[in-house]
């Protein structure tokens, strides 16, 4: 039998039209499937391929965690966890990490493989952190991709990871203040204290999607901790930034609201000057805890004859038509 190549680098044996295989391509691929499988007999052998590529892409049928923050009234959100499957693209050390396979991880940055290759589904330290995996993020850390994965941590609220994170000193400030607001319209208290604890500044602002049902609110407003923990109604988040001695004499702008207690209707608070932007209290009237609560935390702080607009915190919460706020304040 005789073999005459080719231009194309493909062959003839015999009368037959045979193509070239790419082996790397073959062992990269078997070791997709074995890291897939968490096989990691299969997969070291694969390793030990000189051929080997750990930085290949495949795609598999993946089972991963995927979350979805519920948001409720006047308490805190709650994560809700499932699993599904996705067709997505994957590296060796993203399956590794996601499977929590630290041999593998190890061996496979000790071969070369990237951390900061980005998939469609994030980084490996991104994977590792949605299994909230510590030991195998504690590796990965120090080769970079920290970011996304800190923002990843932070809308699960993984406190103790998102601590880790910070540690790193490779988070913008940008980064973390959004997650600390984040945490705020949330209601994660804990992560809000260990946010503050790390440096975060609470009194900055930043662009934050805030949600409230009633007086109906769904916008993305320039924002600090404390507008946003009040206007989520969330007393905990309140009393915890307070604690932390954040700046009471901001202003906050989300426009003045009436409704009626009994039907419920909404409308437009129409005195001049209430669609400026107004002192924190007069967003607690607003955005009025039922108990009371928020609005009782802030007069300590903040005397309720104070003069915005030539009023005074009464005059507002007659005006928003809130009997139960004219009740707290005396």
């Amino acid at each position: 039998m005789t073999a005459v190549h080719g231009d194309s680098g493909f062959r003839y044996i015999g009368r037959k039209l045979v193509f070239p295989v790419n082996y790397e391509e073959q062992v990269s691929l078997r070791l997709i499937d074995a890291l897939h499988g968490n096989y990691s007999k299969l997969a070291c052998e694969c390793l030990a391929d000189p051929f080997v590529d750990t930085n290949f892409v495949g795609t598999v049928n993946l089972k991963s965690k995927t979350t979805e923050i519920s948001l409720h009234d006047e308490a805190a959100g709650e994560v809700l966890v499932k699993y599904e499957e996705f067709k997505t693209e994957v590296t060796p050390l993203f399956l590794a990490a996601h499977v929590g396979n630290m041999f593998l991880v190890n061996k496979l940055l000790s071969l070369g493989a990237n951390v900061n290759h980005k998939l469609f589904r994030g980084y490996a330290t991104t994977a590792t952190v949605g299994e909230g995996l510590m030991e195998i993020l504690e590796v990965l850390i120090n080769s970079g991709a920290c970011e996304e994965a800190f923002l990843e941590s932070s809308y699960l609220g993984h406190a103790k990871l998102t601590e880790r994170l910070m540690a790193t000193d490779m988070i913008r400030p940008q980064a973390a203040l959004r997650a600390l607001l984040s945490a705020c319209c949330r209601g994660f208290v804990d992560f809000v204290d260990m946010l503050i604890k790390c440096g975060v500044d609470a009194n900055a602002t930043n662009r934050v999607l805030l949600r409230s049902s009633k007086p109906s609110l769904y916008a993305n407003i320039d924002s600090n901790a404390l507008s946003a923990a009040v206007v989520r109604r969330l007393t905990s988040a309140v009393r915890s930034l307070l604690q932390a001695g954040i700046k009471t004499d901001v202003k906050v702008r989300v426009g003045a609201w009436s409704w009626d207690i009994d039907t419920g209707e909404e409308i437009r608070v129409g005195a001049a000057g209430l669609a400026d932007a107004y002192p924190i209290t007069w967003c607690a009237v607003e955005y009025f805890e039922v108990s009371g609560s928020i609005l009782r935390l802030l007069l300590q702080r903040l005397s309720p004859n104070n003069l915005h607009c030539g009023r005074t915190l009464i005059h507002h919460a007659i005006l928003c038509n809130n009997a139960l706020a004219v009740e707290t304040k005396y």
